[in-house]
């Protein structure tokens, strides 16, 4: 009796002992992130596949994205020492607003095995910042990472802690969960070769010294949310002689293309009695900075969704219809490039329709 208790002892002992060491951890799920990358201001496309044979719950959120370039070198930096560090890399994601702090249930699905996930993302909504932009570069190398990274210093034999990106979906799992996906290496491809029209000498009854009027703007604008879309826009004359023109914030208009389409505000009126006194002198060479709301002209529905938004504000300088010797700037006038503008937070979700799985199950 004695001999069956020791034996007893003996093997809750060694069961007690073993713990987790003895059991092997189970692999991660076969889950492959893969980013298809085009030129640096073209939509990308990031696919993740289940190239496991169990399915898996999987968080179909492109806001837990980020991007890794190497940091772009100043050609104007003294060369470094020979044994410095190497630069750490530029990494993009979205701000605290955008970014989620977990797995959002409605963005939650399971994918079977050999089922896949797609969703279209801008690389300028992750790469905002100016020195992320240089980074963003023909002929970079992007490593792409999904999910929630794991802590910086780890616990000891500490289980990962929630959330995960991926996570078993049976009830006795063969996998484990996995915080973060990460992609192979894409090179950023150059954009094809666009041979511009030869440059013709203007008519001769053209003065080349006479005024010309351009509208310029900032690259970009980052904006906490639909009620502060604003901007500063120069009005410069690049031409050779001064005129006199009317700047009113009534004439502006904005061509806006967003996550919910595209949309057109503001209507100038087509003549205005414009009161010489009410001209401005505009010297050549000289400029005029102008501080603008879009929301001013716009519908209160055009930024509801946050997101990334191109903008194409032009200035209109209605005919004036006042006679006189003063001979005022009539053209309307258009930025050249659009404006980037991130709306952080908005009355509409980011999202405008729940994720879709493709693929048959194996």
């Amino acid at each position: 009796m004695r001999s069956l208790s020791v034996l007893l002892f003996a093997v809750v002992g060694a069961s007690r002992s073993g713990g987790a060491g003895d059991t092997p951890p189970l692999p991660p799920a076969h889950v492959v992130l893969r980013i298809d990358a085009t030129e640096p201001t073209a939509p990308w496309k990031m696919v993740v596949t289940n190239n496991g044979d169990v399915p898996v719950r999987f968080a179909a959120d492109g806001r837990l994205l980020s991007l890794e370039m190497p940091s772009p070198e100043d050609p104007y930096a003294k060369a470094p020492p020979k044994k410095a560090k190497p630069r750490p890399p530029v990494v993009c994601k979205l701000p605290a607003e955008l970014r989620s702090t977990g797995v959002v249930e409605d963005r939650a699905v399971v994918l079977a095995p050999g089922a896949r996930y797609e969703e279209v993302v801008n690389p300028a909504l992750y790469c905002f910042s100016d020195a992320a932009a240089k980074a963003l570069l023909p002929g970079a190398t992007v490593v792409a990472k999904l999910g929630f990274a794991p802590p910086a210093k780890p616990r000891k034999n500490a289980p990962p802690a929630a959330p995960f990106v991926v996570e078993p979906a049976t009830a006795n799992a063969t996998v484990s969960a996995v915080k973060e996906l990460v992609s192979d290496p894409v090179v950023i491809p150059t954009a094809g070769v666009v041979t511009a029209p030869p440059a013709q000498a203007p008519p001769g009854d053209e003065d080349p010294k006479a005024p010309r009027i351009e509208l310029r703007g900032p690259a970009r604008v980052d904006t906490p949310n639909e009620l502060t879309v604003g901007m500063t826009l120069t009005i410069k004359n690049v031409g050779g002689r001064p005129i006199a023109l009317n700047v009113r914030r009534d004439n502006m208009m904005f061509d806006i293309d967003g996550p919910a389409g595209s949309a057109h505000c503001g209507e100038p009126v087509e003549q205005r009695a414009v009161p010489v006194d009410s001209l401005d002198r505009l010297a050549a060479g000289a400029s005029r900075k102008v501080d603008v709301w879009v929301g001013e002209m716009c519908a209160d529905s055009v930024f509801d969704r946050p997101g990334l938004y191109r903008i194409w504000p032009s200035l209109a300088f209605p005919i004036s219809s006042t006679p006189g010797p003063v001979k005022a700037w009539s053209e309307t006038v258009t930025v050249k490039d659009p404006i980037l503008v991130r709306v952080r937070e908005g009355r509409l979700p980011f999202y405008a329709s729940p994720p879709q799985v493709f693929g048959s199950p194996r």
